[in-house]
């Protein structure tokens, strides 16, 4: 129905609705898009995926080993959009603790080389140097803040696991929902 009632007034637009996804079983996020073309409405339909906590936590193990064997030749397969280390919602990011510079980064690949110590999330939280000060504290660990999901472009909750290796911080972070 919403779609049938935006086409009346526009002649693109987007829905989004809960639907059963026969793939998985589960009632999942649905959207829509729809384009007025003559007296027709066609419309496509996709489920929003989102990697659960453990996808993550594997992404970011396979990552830290990658790295391990092949240091900074790792940088170019986790800046691969179509490699194994960017999958649907998950991307691997590794950040230079001493520089606070991006060495890589499967989400956003205009970050890679900047300097983002002073980088804050959507709440203002300093989560750059939140992440650093972990890292110096533990090998590994977690850490949660608020980011635009690259698939939604949505602001939402995102949970982080990160290893220490050397001066770099090797992460993976799992988005958990909308900002409530």
């Amino acid at each position: 129905r919403e779609s049938l009632d935006g086409a009346k007034t526009r002649r693109t637009g987007l829905v989004e609705y809960h639907w059963l996804n026969t793939g998985s079983g589960q009632i999942e996020r649905k959207t829509a898009s729809y384009r007025v073309v003559d007296d027709s409405i066609l419309v496509v339909g996709y489920y929003s995926s989102r990697a659960t906590a453990e996808q993550a936590r594997s992404l970011l193990w396979a990552a830290v080993h990658e790295f391990k064997q092949h240091g900074e030749r790792a940088f170019e397969r986790f800046n691969d959009l179509n490699g194994r280390f960017v999958q649907e919602d998950l991307y691997v990011f590794v950040l230079d603790m001493d520089t606070q510079t991006i060495r890589a980064h499967g989400g956003m690949p205009r970050m890679i080389d900047r300097q983002v110590g002073e980088l804050t999330d959507a709440n203002g939280k300093p989560f750059i140097r939140d992440l650093i000060q972990a890292a110096r504290a533990r090998e590994e660990g977690q850490l949660e803040y608020t980011w635009r999901n690259p698939l939604t472009q949505k602001m939402e909750r995102k949970q982080t696991w990160f290893v220490r290796v050397g001066k770099q911080i090797v992460a993976v972070g799992a988005y958990a929902g909308p900002v409530r």
